[in-house]
């Protein structure tokens, strides 16, 4: 059993798999395994790694599915007692599962979370997340989630995590055809069974920020994805994350509206105002408070100008 298994989902990506994998296969912590999965390229990116010499990758070739389903593919054939997860456009500095595995084992962690360094075409970047070094015991579902989660202290992604296999036993990934963000749902599901996580404060993970990834999809397409998602999820939720899951859902979808189409519909819907509702009675701060008591009570045009300030301050 390997210590770690990289799962590294592909989609015509002859562009950048390499440059990802020299990445992967240049790390210090050595036993890990190397899963790459082709989501039915089309392009020559199984040729390409098929050409690379290292015993550790093996190349799995299935059907377009899209990136939920290739990663589940992936976790099924791995042996390793952690997850990682990579996309095939990024990067990952050279001793990050090192240091993640290491903090692994002292802290009993079910998740390590390192920073995440954001990489523009302009040559721009940035720390994406708070700057965290902390181990936190999960004793309250709830509370953790709005401490954490809501606020995005507790990032949305897969790709700068370390997941003990045992923890996450028979979870997968959601549909990435009918959820925008099947990461942020995997990882609602995930603090279901997580006792001990520990955030490391080192911009480990490369994030090469593009117009034809994921994230910039068309937003219309997005925000009503990301309704679906916080829909059915609360649905099926326990009881304890109800709450907590509009709280993240009110903060989430104001963020996601910005420049929008569908924004001022979205905000003026009742569903979006019952998320505020309960927002506004969980654990959040003064500051927070104001911001989420405004979306519910101001006018619409008010309510579409704060999604947009507030989108915008990720791009910042």
């Amino acid at each position: 059993m390997a210590k770690v298994s990289v799962i590294i989902p592909v989609y015509n990506g002859e562009k950048t798999i390499k440059r990802c994998l020299d990445s992967v296969t240049a790390q210090t912590l050595a036993d890990i395994e190397i899963i790459v999965v082709d989501d039915g390229s089309t392009d020559g990116t199984a040729d390409i790694v098929s050409a690379l010499c290292d015993s550790r990758i093996r190349l799995f070739t299935v059907p377009n599915g899209g990136q939920g389903y290739a990663r589940n593919t992936g976790m099924d054939a791995s042996s390793g007692e952690y997850y990682a997860f990579v996309d095939a456009d990024d990067e990952i500095e050279k001793d990050m599962l090192e240091k993640m595995y290491a903090a692994a084992k002292r802290n009993d962690a079910d998740v390590v979370q390192c920073n995440i360094f954001d990489i523009y075409p302009n040559g721009g970047c940035r720390v994406q997340l708070p700057l965290l070094d902390e181990t936190v015991e999960i004793t309250d579902r709830g509370a953790y989630t709005d401490k954490y989660f809501a606020t995005c202290r507790h990032s949305y992604e897969v790709c700068n995590k370390l997941i003990k296999r045992e923890t996450v036993g028979t979870l997968r990934f959601g549909d990435t055809k009918k959820y925008f963000s099947e990461d942020l749902l995997f990882n609602l599901e995930l603090i279901n069974r997580v006792k001990q996580v520990t955030f490391i404060a080192d911009p480990l993970y490369l994030y090469y920020q593009s117009e034809t990834s994921h994230l910039h999809k068309n937003a219309d397409e997005r925000l009503a994805g990301l309704r679906l998602l916080f829909r059915d999820y609360i649905v099926s939720a326990p009881y304890d994350m109800k709450g907590a899951a509009a709280y993240t859902a009110a903060m989430v979808l104001s963020y996601s509206a910005a420049d929008c189409a569908a924004a001022r519909d979205m905000l003026a819907s009742d569903e979006f105002k019952g998320y505020l509702k309960t927002a506004l009675k969980r654990g959040c701060s003064v500051k927070r408070r104001l911001f989420l008591a405004a979306l519910l009570y101001a006018p619409l045009g008010v309510k579409v100008k704060l999604a947009k300030w507030y989108g915008g301050r990720g791009q910042k």
